[in-house]
């Protein structure tokens, strides 16, 4: 009788062939339910249907950007539940992103699959960053690093650029507004043969509300795919940003002339191939680059600070029999960071290079129960190895319309650059941060999928946290976050969409040099937060949105302690929508938006000393063709 392989052995045998393109090639097979609902790609790096997840996600499209009419990520991300946006002050300056009580740096953030955050620091800052080129946002809460590694150990925010289909089209649009603020707008889509393609650019200029506050953002984004043969597929996509802010003087910012200029550069190019019915692979390669220049003219602390992070990714996955897929990789990441002090001097420059296997398991059995195992190992020049595991399962009730789900995974964070090697304030024996996360969840779906609802129970315990004792970074501290995530959407028709949703959490910190005592609450953590998105288009020409934000009172940190409590604070928008004109000759349409921010005109602090941008309007014109 003859010898029969396993087809795993097979793939082994035949791994480079599989880059030659096969005329009998085939997209990957998508499950049944995927023709209808909503598909993410972050969850478990490969397509699933949204109501097949088993663990928290939320994705924001591009109809929820539109709608809302916002220019920033940051202000997208802000309805997201158990996410905390913390912008100190104005428009362009630091902004943060906190998420089931982490820190800033526990959140993992890409554009199209690609790590952004900083080497140097291990922190993404959202200032710079527009909607511009913007297609979908996913966010996945709970530990991410079984899948992508470092930094993901409370959720991983995933930005996806837009892709070109159809008939050539393009766009412009332009606005004006409250504190001299000008935003401009060109875009361009569509597909020319094999090629598909679309391209963004876009102008923000604002003198701010104080003196010495002006901004000024220029982002250009772009992304091309061509369907090579019925089986290989190539993508390439770039964005650039270069921003400039004056920072005015505020409590928190006390030395006057201070400015900070940033050009953030993010490339990728990835092929895909799909050989057989029962397998397909991507490799990808990227480039983040980002030059971040800081002036303090009378307080003498200026530094310009380069960092970038090249990676190669190669994933597999495997569909040995309908119901189970395997998803193996490996890659390889190099970051580098640079910084030139104030007397011309690198006092900085240094490399870390991580090499990672990754591999995931996921069962659907009789598409009713969905089980996924997966494990991360690796191997950084910094600290040695570290391996990730995440548990997770899904229970669907379609009788009902019913979820149950339940993970369970663990995170870490590389120390970064800063952590390693700045000099007068470094560690070179640090340890991973380490986390451990759980959570439990039911979704429940309605009156033909009209409204749903979600309610998600989750703990995290993090431990090895670098904090300082006098200058040094030392792994001393433990905390623990736990808390409730409730969502409601109603969708009954008639032009009407609600979103609401409520974030109870509770967050402690178990030792700390920081504090006078141990069990304080953490530092620009809310209690309790709502949110509430109602859009409403009366008529087809029409469209009416409006978003109501309210965030609890929080502790905020000082120098020495745990520090004083940050009052509760509301956050009010609205934004309309009105198509003037249809298809008059190559103008297919012509409409006038218009938007307000912080409607009821609160004072308040996101972050303490530095005042939040107060009310503001924009309103302009864009045109269709």
């Amino acid at each position: 009788m003859r010898a029969r392989h396993p087809r795993w052995a097979l793939l082994i045998l035949v791994s480079f062939w599989g880059w030659v393109p096969t005329a009998g090639g085939q997209q990957p097979p998508v499950e049944r339910e995927q023709a209808l609902e909503e598909i993410v790609i972050t969850a478990a790096r490969i397509p699933e249907a949204l109501g097949r997840t088993s663990t928290a996600v939320t994705v924001i499209t591009q109809q929820d950007l539109q709608r809302r009419q916002a220019t920033t990520v940051a202000e997208a991300l802000r309805s997201v539940p158990a996410l905390s946006v913390i912008r100190s002050g104005t428009v362009g300056t630091i902004t943060s992103v906190f998420a089931r009580g982490g820190n800033s740096s526990h959140t993992l953030v890409l554009m199209d699959g690609v790590r952004v955050n900083s080497p140097t620091n291990g922190i993404f800052d959202f200032a710079n960053i527009t909607t511009d080129g913007v297609e979908r946002i996913e966010v996945v809460r709970g530990p991410a690093s079984a899948l992508y590694g470092s930094d993901g150990l409370t959720t991983v925010i995933n930005i996806i650029t837009k892709k070109g289909e159809g008939k050539p089209r393009g766009s412009v649009r332009g606005d004006f507004g409250s504190y001299q603020t000008f935003r401009e707008q060109a875009t361009g889509a569509g597909e020319v043969g094999p090629l598909r393609y679309a391209a963004d650019a876009a102008r923000l200029d604002s003198s701010g509300k104080f003196a010495h506050d002006e901004y000024n953002n220029t982002t250009g984004a772009v992304r091309l795919d061509s369907r090579v043969t019925p089986s290989l597929n190539l993508d390439v996509s770039a964005r650039y940003t270069h921003a400039f802010k004056n920072l005015p003087v505020v409590p928190g910012r006390l030395t006057p002339g201070q400015s900070q200029r940033q050009d953030l550069t993010t490339a990728s190019l990835g092929a895909t191939h799909t050989p057989t019915s029962w397998w397909d692979h991507r490799f990808q390669l990227s480039l983040v680059a980002d030059d971040v220049d800081f002036r303090d003219p009378q307080g003498g602390f200026p530094s310009d600070t380069e960092t970038t992070r090249m990676a190669a990714d190669w994933q597999h996955n495997l569909r040995i029999v309908p119901w189970n897929t395997l998803s193996l990789g490996f890659q390889v990441e190099q970051g580098k960071g640079s910084r030139t002090n104030r007397f011309g001097f690198d006092d900085l420059n240094q490399t870390i290079t991580d090499y990672a296997f990754y591999g995931q398991n996921r069962l659907a059995i009789r598409d009713r129960l969905i089980l996924t195992a997966g494990v991360r190992i690796d191997e950084n020049s910094a600290f040695g190895t570290h391996a990730s595991p995440k548990y997770s399962a899904a229970f669907l009730i379609p009788e009902t319309g019913s979820k149950l789900r339940a993970s369970y995974g663990e995170g870490f964070r590389a120390p970064s650059i800063n952590d390693l090697a700045l000099p007068g304030s470094s560690n070179p024996n640090l340890k991973p941060e380490k986390s451990r996360g759980l959570e439990f969840g039911a979704d429940q779906t309605v009156w033909q999928d009209r409204v749903q609802v979600g309610l998600t129970w989750f703990q995290n315990r993090f431990r090895d946290l670098i904090q300082f004792s006098g200058a040094i970074p030392v792994n001393v501290d433990h905390a623990r976050t736990q808390g409730v995530e409730a969502t409601l959407t109603l969708r009954p028709g008639y032009g009407l969409d609600v979103v609401a949703g409520y974030t109870y959490l509770e967050s402690v910190s178990q030792s700390s040099v920081l504090a006078t005592s141990d069990n304080h609450d953490l530092p620009r953590r809310p209690a309790n937060t709502w949110n509430l998105a109602v859009n409403y288009a009366p008529w087809s020409r029409v469209n009416l949105n409006t978003n109501f934000l309210y965030v609890g009172k929080r502790t905020m940190d000082t120098a020495f302690d745990v520090g004083p409590t940050n009052p509760k604070y509301v956050k009010w928008d609205a934004a309309v929508s009105v198509t003037l004109l249809e298809r008059a000759g190559v103008l297919q349409k012509l409409a006038a938006h218009g938007k307000v921010e912080n409607i009821l005109g609160d004072q308040y602090e996101e972050a303490v000393g530095f005042p939040a941008q107060g009310r503001s309007y924009l309103i302009g014109l864009s045109g269709e063709f």
